[in-house]
């Protein structure tokens, strides 16, 4: 009897676990989509500028790329943390 509730009770906190780590993952897919998004406009304006331009944004696009993929992985490691903070509760 009480391994059938040890049994239930960690299938329940399992679950539990994979709803919180779902709901986790969309919130940091969302704002990372944002931050893409950002991030291609950025790109648009920085290719279309013309060279006299004083808003010609500064710095390469490489340069530009690698902070929008910083930013964009952000989201999912911070989530992340999170999610082991809520398990060691």
């Amino acid at each position: 009897m009480n391994s059938e509730f040890n049994a239930e009770e960690r299938f329940r906190r399992t679950v539990g676990d994979v709803v919180v780590a779902e709901m986790l993952f969309i919130q940091a897919t969302v704002e990372s989509a944002s931050v893409i998004g950002s991030g291609l406009q950025e790109l648009g304006h920085h290719l279309l500028a013309a060279p006299s331009d004083p808003r010609q944004p500064i710095g390469s696009i490489a340069s530009l790329l690698q902070a929008t993929a910083d930013r964009a992985l952000e989201p999912y490691s911070t989530r992340f943390g999170y999610f082991r903070q809520l398990r060691e509760l």
